[in-house]
């Protein structure tokens, strides 16, 4: 018998193993949805781009597009927040657990849809 299957070491192996079922069967359930959220969010990052630079030369920018600029720049921080998780070399899943903290205390970090696109030619 190896001795990760005995005491803790068994105990944290067995909660390891079923913790990585259900996120596999979770992953199944939403690819879609991260797929989407994924495309929407480049659309919108893209978007923001456009509108920096527009003021950044010096353009007229309105102030729908200040107010989309700014929401998306806090959606950026936010995916660079849950990227930054992943780089933490750890057998903690910091990524969820920072999401279920987060929803605990009533802050998203995950990013989210803009209201509405300011239209761009």
């Amino acid at each position: 018998m190896d001795i990760l299957d005995k005491g803790v070491f068994g105990n944290i192996r067995q909660k390891m193993a079923i913790w990585l079922k259900k996120s596999n069967k979770y992953i199944h359930q939403n690819w879609d949805e991260f797929k989407e959220i994924s495309k929407r969010e480049k659309r919108e990052t893209i978007i923001a781009i456009e509108i920096l630079h527009d003021m950044i030369v010096g353009m007229e920018v309105t102030d729908a597009e200040k107010r989309f600029l700014k929401h998306q720049i806090k959606d950026i921080i936010k995916i660079l927040f849950l990227i930054s998780l992943k780089v933490i070399p750890s057998p903690i899943p910091f990524t969820p657990i920072a999401i279920w903290i987060g929803k605990k205390l009533g802050i998203s970090i995950l990013p989210t849809s803009q209201p509405q696109l300011p239209y761009r030619n």
